[in-house]
């Protein structure tokens, strides 16, 4: 049993300002589940610390006695304020992604580990897109104030019913329109409106504690007497460790950007065209490395997670390379094309019309 323990100064409004200290929380349950099907997840490796690769072949759920440590997570406190019992409430869940150029973000695939279904009517979950700016987010447990980069202004929000939170495959959530990052940002998981009486339960997978320096995850955190909620990355929450990637990432989209105008991210670049495309079309997907690479694989998947093309391209030296799929092969609706090579990754949409 790991004990992590919870000890922050926030300033709340509860009639008038005043030094809110959050009870600790031990976490009390940790386990692993592999992830067989990892090769066929599509997600936008962006960072060092936030790639799929740190999550190798384990994902993991992390609860504790008032809920999960990344979902619905009810941490009651009746000490800070004599006779009364303060409730604390975990609200949203983000990831950060650092980039080099510019990109349509399409939306977010996101592991959930579990839901529940309590109250019989579940309010939907909702997935955004934030920048990212210094002193956004508290550092550790010993901030006042806000002292560390974090989730600044939002670019986007999309609905995500609490049916369609896939507890086996992955989770895609698309932006009506894409939304385009010319610098870092973050995307996050807004469980809000979860919590009412009684709470319906969600949370997120996240990578082994130690596989990241904590950095760019956050939680978004408040408090039953007051409106005011605060960013905070999550290892500063919970100190004595956790240092974790969570399961959520980016899809991205340059569908009108030709690939030579496209930066490298992570040593790819790639692009699909016509898009979108008529089923008598053949569709070319183009890509390029930036250096050799011993092994490249192709993959589409429907937004269920299903993989419907696979292509192995094997080891080619850096260039620009085209293959070809029958888009005939595909039924009409969206899609995601991946491409992998070295560990460096990139995902994108398509669509395929009658």
């Amino acid at each position: 049993m790991k004990k992590i323990y919870l000890s922050l100064s926030l300033l709340v409004a509860a009639g008038a300002s005043m030094a809110q200290s959050v009870s600790t929380m031990e976490v009390n349950h940790s386990s692993a589940k592999d992830v067989p099907t990892i090769e066929h997840s599509v997600a936008l490796d962006a960072t060092d610390t936030l790639g799929l690769e740190e999550f190798g072949t384990e994902i993991w759920q992390y609860g504790s006695p008032s809920g999960y440590v990344f979902g619905t997570n009810d941490l009651e406190d009746s000490q800070s304020i004599p006779g009364q019992t303060i409730h604390q409430l975990n609200y949203e869940y983000a990831a950060g992604f650092i980039v080099n150029g510019s990109y349509n973000v399409v939306g977010a695939m996101v592991w959930f580990g579990g839901k529940a279904d309590v109250s019989g009517s579940p309010a939907d979950l909702k997935v955004k897109m934030y920048s990212l700016a210094d002193n956004k987010a508290l550092a550790s447990a010993q901030s006042t104030a806000p002292d560390a980069i974090g989730p600044n202004q939002m670019l986007g929000s999309v609905n995500l019913p609490f049916a369609d939170v896939d507890t086996v495959d992955a989770t895609y959530a698309l932006f009506a329109n894409p939304l385009w990052a010319n610098g870092d940002f973050a995307l996050a998981v807004d469980i809000k409106d979860l919590y009412g009486s009684p709470a319906d339960t969600v949370w997120i997978y996240a990578s082994e504690d130690g596989s990241s320096d904590g950095t760019y995850t956050w939680t978004n955190i408040g408090f039953d007497i007051s409106p005011q909620t605060l960013w905070a990355r999550s290892t500063g929450l919970l100190q004595g460790g956790l240092d974790v990637n969570l399961g959520i990432f980016a899809l991205v989209d340059e569908s009108g950007v030709g690939i030579e105008e496209q930066g490298f991210l992570n040593g790819v670049k790639m692009t699909t065209y016509p898009n979108p495309a008529l089923s008598s079309d053949v569709v070319r997907i183009q890509y390029a490395l930036e250096n050799a690479a011993d092994k490249v694989e192709i993959r589409i998947m429907d937004l269920n997670g299903k993989l419907v093309f696979a292509a192995s391209e094997g080891a080619k030296a850096s260039g620009l390379y085209t293959l070809e799929v029958p888009a005939g092969s595909l039924s009409a609706g969206s899609y995601i094309y991946s491409l992998e090579a070295n560990g460096g990754r990139m995902a994108k949409r398509m669509e395929i019309l009658k």
